[in-house]
């Protein structure tokens, strides 16, 4: 547990890092940053942007706040600030309730037979992710995925949601799934250390994949490693399709942007019913990593990074197609 705590420490420390190298760059804080939610003003048709979410916090100046890479106005010369803070803590609590009751759904499956079938587990997810998003949307845009950084800021670039800002979401995102994770083991330990000794498990055996998927995700026989990576990459892409077509200001359901968490929370659970059997459906490399991060500090050791290429890599260029296709094919033509 030291350790563990010590690597998360690291993590925290990378992020001031990162934040100290972008100081003096031009940066705008995404108070409303691209992602599954955003604010504009709703006096202007901003080139990419829709209004979903008010909040009397928030000024004028600072709720013109672009799509593409979100943010008002934010001086030059205050890069580290309290609003930073809170948008980095946002997409790090996101993540900490996708993945802890997301994964804590898969250990009450897996260790105590409390849910029974994919659906019920899928429900969960549906009612994690739709929470995630509600919550933090706000005040970070909601990506909570690292897939979903990338792709926002290379399909909707942004001088205000630039590289650095990229590693600082995924950075946080990394260390929510982590504490996520973290809370998860210290709930469901004795429940594991039970299953392991009923099923004569070795932590750090190729058996011990049984009690390690409730962490990370695993493809197992007959899935090879080539079909497990063309289903994370079309589930990613079908999530991502989602995201950027309900997202996009052509889209009138952002006049209704309540309805936005909920409907990207059912296309998750869509997707579980249907891709979990082949590859346990990740779609998320934060989701995936940080679980895996705990597991091999709590005893997995290297199995349980078994398989991790295809649940990081996999994502991101779905994620890459899936908002190409919304953003470029479907709403790119002038008729729309």
């Amino acid at each position: 547990m030291l350790a563990i705590s010590r690597y998360v420490q690291c993590l925290a420390l990378c992020i001031g890092v990162l934040a100290n190298a972008q100081r003096g760059e031009s940066f705008a804080l995404p108070r409303r940053a691209t992602g599954y939610l955003v604010n504009t003003n709703p006096n202007r048709t901003p080139s990419c942007g829709v209004e979903i979410l008010k909040s009397s916090a928030v000024s004028s100046e600072e709720q013109e706040s672009s799509f593409r890479g979100g943010g008002g106005v934010q001086k030059k010369d205050a890069f580290w600030n309290a609003k930073l803070l809170r948008v980095l803590f946002a997409e790090a609590a996101g993540t900490f309730i996708i993945v802890q009751l997301g994964t804590g759904a898969v250990m009450s499956a897996i260790f105590d037979d409390a849910l029974v079938g994919l659906m019920q587990i899928a429900a969960v997810w549906v009612i994690a992710v739709t929470l995630a998003i509600a919550t933090t949307g706000p005040i970070s845009g909601a990506h909570l995925n690292p897939a979903v950084s990338i792709a926002m800021s290379l399909l909707r670039p942004s001088s205000s949601f630039g590289f650095g800002k990229v590693l600082l979401y995924i950075a946080s995102q990394l260390i929510g799934a982590i504490s996520g994770s973290l809370i998860n083991l210290l709930l469901y330990k004795e429940k594991i250390l039970q299953f392991e000794a009923k099923n004569s498990i070795v932590r750090g055996t190729t058996a011990s994949i049984a009690s390690a998927k409730a962490f990370g995700e695993y493809f197992a026989e007959p899935i090879s490693a080539s079909l497990a990576f063309l289903v994370e990459l079309f589930g990613t892409a079908m999530l991502s399709f989602a995201i950027f077509a309900l997202t996009n200001p052509k889209n009138d359901t952002q006049k209704n942007g309540v309805y936005i968490p909920p409907l990207i929370g059912l296309t998750v659970g869509g997707l579980i019913c249907v891709l979990a059997p082949l590859t346990q459906a990740g779609f998320n490399p934060a989701r995936d990593f940080g679980p895996r991060i705990v597991a091999f500090f709590a005893g997995w050791k290297m199995i349980a990074f078994q398989g991790w290429w295809v649940y990081v890599f996999a994502p991101i260029i779905g994620a890459l197609l899936g908002g190409f296709v919304a953003d470029k094919v479907l709403y790119g033509g002038d008729d729309n």
